[in-house]
């Protein structure tokens, strides 16, 4: 596993101090005199870490796209461009008319028989440098994950494709951004989630450019990245402008979040593969030396030398042997939950015998900051259950980061699994307790019956003490796996969480599907009020939170008075009830004692 990029952060920054780096910014070629016909020439990267000069004529101006948002239509020649048309990874490149700098490349048309593109005037990015630092970023428009929704188990693939495609450029008038996704170190599964996301992916080699920080200049190759480490995932475009620390690059938005804090990167570009659809680059992601602090639909700003903070995530592969992957995600809160769960899939890459098997056993741990630590456990099992387990972090992480009670920073996040190439779940059938009429605080054995995956019947059981403070009448106990237990649980009390702390202390009370649990329950009136249960409440108390304006109370009629289990060494799944008569003090007669240990229910 290849050393972190950002420990290169450091020796750019002396480079870059050494050299006393100071540009001037060029001499602008104002939108107002271009016309039909003009020629001028552009930079770009082809190969290497030098850029290289084409040539451009103009079409024309495409006026008023977008309110006050105009283009520069061009046609583009040299370096194959003629065969290739425009490439992605040409975002941002710098165009000249008579010597004064004029935009940047932005997009084309994907099959164009010509290269036909547009260019983002530079007038419009150079606003950028003035945009305010201290502004919030925008929202990606995903829908909000839930505790139903993780409770539930109804995450599915297309919620993560659908949030990968978020990371591709909003098309500009149909056009496509030329900007370019570049990947390292994931295998078949993750690409193809990848793919089904951002569209066209190129390959990326991970090893460090020779680029020092100082020569990143209009025409450079350069890059956001939104993972490194292990694997890398980033966005390649081109840098169009530099004054002194200041760098514009793209010509149009990224993420469209307006602030943000992404780590900056050079590149250097390997080839250039022709492609009928869209030709792109193929590079290596070379050494983070700075950071993109604003997003806009004029282009990316950066700043040499800043430092974006990034996510550390451990990841431990326990199969024959024991690996360990390590990446760092980009620290932000609408991106979290993607970065992480295709970086845990990319770890699942890794070892060919985790690909085809069939029972997962996951832990993961949350470093919350000061909001404290989150841990978890879960079983997959069955077809998929890799990417079900992806899926149950994806929601987990996203429920963290774009919670509606507080902001949370996730400071570093752990995740252990292990495999089985087979099905291991076990299937409940039958409940059968020692005897059917008890009385407070005695204790019974309850015997469980499961059916393996290939048939085989094998029994648990459990010992239950009953509350010594149960009413006489039924006391009725549920057994079943973990995520069926705390689904019920949690629908009899109907507590939803008001408050950050209240969220993650439910998070982290849900079972895994390895635990048999026993649920009682009996008949009680009570109330569910915001962030808590209240079974068992006197009339009177009752009628004060009804009588509440908020109205948030609702009744409940059930009580849970008891959970306990024992931990399985497979998955399982079900639910049984056991129903028991609670008798007080009335003494029973030998005949009644040796009826009721006969009783038992299926």
């Amino acid at each position: 596993m290849h050393k972190s990029l950002c420990s290169w952060m450091l020796v750019g920054l002396a480079v870059l101090a050494a050299a006393g780096v100071a540009r001037a910014q060029e001499e602008v070629f104002p939108l107002d005199e271009v016309e039909r016909g003009q020629r001028g020439y552009g930079l770009s990267v082809f190969q290497g870490t030098e850029p290289e000069r084409f040539e451009f004529e103009v079409i024309g101006v495409w006026r008023n796209v977008q309110p006050d948002v105009s283009y520069i239509l061009a046609e583009f020649s040299g370096q194959g461009l003629e065969e290739t048309g425009v490439i992605a990874g040409m975002s941002g490149s710098p165009v000249y008319l008579d010597g004064r700098l004029v935009g940047a490349v932005s997009f084309s048309w994907p099959f164009s028989n010509r290269a036909v593109g547009g260019i983002t005037p530079i007038e419009s990015m150079r606003e950028l440098l003035d945009v305010h630092r201290g502004l919030t970023s925008a929202s990606l428009g995903i829908e909000p994950f839930d505790l139903a929704a993780i409770l539930e188990g109804r995450v599915d693939e297309s919620k993560l494709v659908a949030a990968l495609a978020r990371l591709e450029p909003e098309p500009i008038a149909g056009a496509r951004p030329g900007v370019q996704w570049l990947a390292s170190g994931f295998g078949a599964q993750s690409r193809r989630l990848l793919g089904a996301g951002l569209g066209e992916l190129a390959t990326a080699g991970s090893g460090v450019s020779r680029m020092a920080a100082n020569e990143l200049a209009p025409g450079s190759s350069v890059s956001g990245v939104l993972i490194d480490g292990d694997f890398s995932l980033a966005a390649t475009g081109t840098v169009t402008d530099r004054a002194d620390r200041s760098v514009l690059a793209f010509g149009h938005a990224f993420l469209g979040l307006g602030p943000l804090n992404l780590p900056m990167a050079t590149s250097e570009v390997v080839t250039v593969i022709s492609s009928q659809y869209s030709s792109f680059k193929v590079a290596n992601l070379g050494p983070i030396v700075g950071a993109f602090d604003f997003d806009h639909s004029a282009g990316f700003r950066g700043e040499m030398g800043r430092v974006a903070p990034m996510v550390p995530l451990k990841i431990g592969l326990n199969g024959r042997t024991h690996r360990e992957v390590n990446v760092r995600i980009a620290s932000l809160p609408q991106l979290s939950s993607t970065l992480l769960a295709i970086s845990v899939l990319g770890a699942l890459d890794v070892d060919p015998e985790a690909v085809g098997s069939e029972s997962f056993q996951m832990t993961a741990n949350y470093d919350l900051g000061s909001a404290g630590t989150l841990a978890v456990r879960q079983s997959f099992d069955g077809p998929g259950a890799g990417l079900e387990m992806v899926l149950h972090l994806f929601a987990i992480t996203g429920f963290l980061a774009q919670n509606d009670f507080a902001e949370v920073d996730i400071a570093g996040v752990d995740v252990e699994f292990s495999w089985q190439a087979e099905r291991q779940m076990a299937e409940l059938v039958a409940a059968h307790a020692s005897r059917t009429r008890v009385r407070p605080g005695e204790s019974l054995e309850v015997s469980v019956d499961l059916k393996g995956y290939r048939g085989e019947i094998f029994r648990r059981t459990l010992e239950l003490r009953l509350p010594t403070d149960l009413p006489a009448g039924r006391f009725s106990v549920l057994f079943g796996d973990g995520v069926s237990i705390d689904a019920a649980r949690l629908t009899l009390e109907g507590a939803q969480p008001t408050s950050l702390a209240q969220a993650l202390d439910l998070l982290g009370s849900l079972h895994s599907r390895r635990e048999l649990l026993a649920l009682g329950l009996f008949r009680g009136a009570g109330l569910a009020v915001p962030g808590a249960a209240m079974p068992r409440l006197p009339d009177s108390i009752r009628s004060l939170w009804g009588a509440a304006p908020t109205g948030d109370a609702k009744p409940l009629n059930l009580a849970v008075s008891q959970q306990l289990g024992v931990e399985l060494d497979r998955p399982l799944t079900g639910l049984l009830r056991v129903d028991l008569q609670v008798e007080h003090e009335r003494p029973w007669s030998g005949q009644e004692k040796k009826s009721n240990e006969k009783g038992r229910s299926d």
